[in-house]
């Protein structure tokens, strides 16, 4: 990465939580991310994207997951041109409660970006380990189809064993990872997620090679998201 650090982007994953009340929450967190001039989106469940997307100014809004097939007997799933006509610009695929082995996650991100869509390729080790960063890197080459355009794609990585709790690996732990990532990822955009909120925004954005977050239950209110965005402006 250049000394010159780019402008971090801040992502949000309601998972399924959301209905149309919550429109109004986004609405602030839209105002919010304006006011601070900072990237950011909402990664909504399906059923709130396309009235998401026709309210927001600048507020990026993408789905969870999307299915490899254009169309097909695939009861359930949303395929990635059907993300696109609902308004979405991106989408997240291989995150760890999604995630199948990775030819389908390729797949995946194959699909996505032939619908017009960016996507997040999200990556994590399931347990504490010493080897994580040989079992992160195993992961990610096997989730990267030959022809991914890197300059529409970002790489998120999410240690399971830190989702929904409350404390985030070591920062000489985060480096390690992240410096192998840069290796594997070139300039793509390398997010953190996993326990993140506005106490700890600022320290992981600091940390080298990380250039935004992905950011969980925190991202669901206004209250809570906005002092993540406020470190990231900073």
């Amino acid at each position: 990465m250049s000394p010159a650090r780019r402008r971090p982007l801040v992502l949000g994953n309601w998972k399924m939580h959301g209905l149309g009340a919550d429109l109004a929450e986004i609405a602030r967190i839209d105002a919010a991310a304006g006011a601070l001039g900072v990237e950011a989106g909402l990664m909504l469940p399906a059923a709130l994207i396309e009235r998401a997307a026709r309210q927001v100014r600048g507020l990026a809004i993408g789905g969870q997951d999307c299915h490899p097939a254009v169309e097909g007997a695939h009861t359930g799933s949303a395929s990635a041109a059907m993300l696109r006509d609902a308004g979405a610009t991106i989408t997240l695929v291989g995150h760890s409660e999604t995630r199948e082995d990775g030819l389908s996650v390729a797949a995946k991100a194959c699909a996505a970006q032939a619908a017009g869509l960016s996507v997040v390729i999200c990556v994590g080790e399931s347990a504490r380990s010493a080897d994580a960063r040989a079992l992160v890197a195993a992961q990610l080459r096997a989730s990267l189809p030959p022809e991914l355009d890197w300059s529409r794609a970002a790489i998120a990585y999410e240690p399971v064993w830190c989702i929904g709790g409350s404390a985030v690996p070591d920062a000489a732990h985060l480096v390690r990872v992240f410096a192998m990532l840069r290796a594997e990822a070139g300039d793509a955009p390398l997010l953190y997620g996993g326990a993140v909120d506005g106490s700890n925004a600022g320290e992981l954005l600091a940390l080298p090679e990380v250039d935004g977050l992905l950011v969980g239950r925190a991202s669901r209110s206004a209250a809570e998201f906005v002092p993540v965005l406020e470190a990231a402006a900073g």
